[in-house]
């Protein structure tokens, strides 16, 4: 088995009273090079064989390993990548897959998501993959129309957008938002394990790059910088979309309460001291909710007021609200029920106690 050309780099060391991360060691011919301070490990050994013939078989550029310390009793961990050096560009020109490789690293160093990767670093990255499995992926392309994901379906790809434009939309098909070139989606249902969120479709032919749930899980830990790309990602996210709330409750609100429970609604408006009339189509009939700063004034519901109408307001989870920013005349004299907390803690007390009764 002739390893010339194999490169062996300790990535992640627990306990291991041999090696520490980022040491390196070079194959020639049958033999591997250590340096001479470094100690002997025979567990590593008993992992290391069977690894090397894995690439060898596989003909793979680069693969991930995992040392336990087999048989040799050791009691440390450590995780090592055997990749090619000298041969790994060269090979990679050389074929079919291998143009198709030089192709997608050169799109994804000129995308924000990898801006501060390197050419050497697009080729660790990509060098996860067989080449095989790097051409099956390619760039996938999308006519007008077409629906990339969809709300509600399991995660399996995250999308990386080469070229077009996309729309995100909702289960009623209200524009969300739009997303152009260097722009991910799909990211979301893959990092909770949630099911898509919502639906995308093209609205200009779109060309994409694909990586799918395995791929995005086995790569995301072995490059902090794409683990901070995402956590900003997610934090612009979130601040944009309290951003709107903010803007929708400024000239009203609406929504289902299968996608925000009575409660949160009434603790939104709370928080955001609103002044309005919240109305909801519920079960039995429409209830009603008079604000003032964020305090109640006001509920009916079911033939029933006051604190006991917000309590069989929150038992429910099917229905429709509305919140216009406007009271009635006959509000202005109105005093607050009481503690908004208060109240609320009591309903939802009041829920758990009619629920685990049921």
């Amino acid at each position: 088995m002739d390893l010339s050309g194999y490169r062996i780099t300790i990535s992640n060391v627990k306990e291991c009273p041999c090696f520490q991360a980022e040491d390196q060691f070079d194959c020639s011919g049958r033999a591997l090079v250590f340096p001479v301070q470094t100690r002997f490990c025979l567990g590593f050994a008993e992992n290391l064989i069977p690894a090397l013939s894995s690439m060898v078989d596989l003909d793979a550029l680069a693969m991930e390993f995992n040392c336990t310390g087999g048989r040799a009793g050791c009691s440390g961990q450590m995780a090592y990548r055997i990749e090619k050096t000298k041969t790994l560009q060269n090979e990679a020109a050389g074929t079919v897959a291998g143009k198709n490789f030089n192709t997608i690293s050169k799109l994804l160093m000129n995308l924000p998501m990898f801006q501060s990767f390197d050419q050497n670093s697009i080729i660790r990255l990509l060098s996860h993959f067989r080449f095989e499995h790097i051409h099956d992926l390619g760039l996938k392309s999308f006519r007008h129309g077409d629906v990339i994901i969809k709300k509600g379906q399991p995660g399996t790809h995250l999308y990386i957008i080469i070229a077009g434009s996309v729309e995100v939309v909702d289960e009623e098909d209200n524009m969300i938002t739009t997303l152009s070139r260097g722009e991910v989606f799909g990211e979301m249902s893959l990092i909770s394990g949630n099911p898509v969120g919502a639906t995308v479709r093209v609205i200009a032919p779109t060309t994409v790059f694909r990586l799918d749930s395995k791929d995005f899980n086995r790569i995301l830990p072995k490059f902090p910088v794409l683990q901070s790309y995402f956590t900003k990602l997610l934090t612009q996210r979130l601040a944009k979309s309290n951003v709107e709330r903010s803007q929708d409750l400024s000239s009203g609100m609406s929504g289902k309460l299968s996608e925000m429970p009575p409660e949160e609604v009434l603790q939104t408006l709370n928080m955001n001291c609103k002044t309005g009339v919240l109305a909801l189509q519920l079960s039995d009939g429409q209830a009603t909710v008079f604000f003032r700063d964020g305090d109640i004034l006001h509920a009916d519901y079911a033939g029933k007021k006051g604190t006991d109408a917000v309590g069989k307001i929150v038992l429910n989870r099917t229905g429709k609200f509305n919140f216009t920013p406007k009271l009635p005349p006959e509000a202005e004299k109105m005093r607050p029920l009481g503690n908004f907390m208060g109240i609320l803690m009591n309903s939802l007390k009041d829920m758990d106690e009619k629920t685990s009764g049921n």
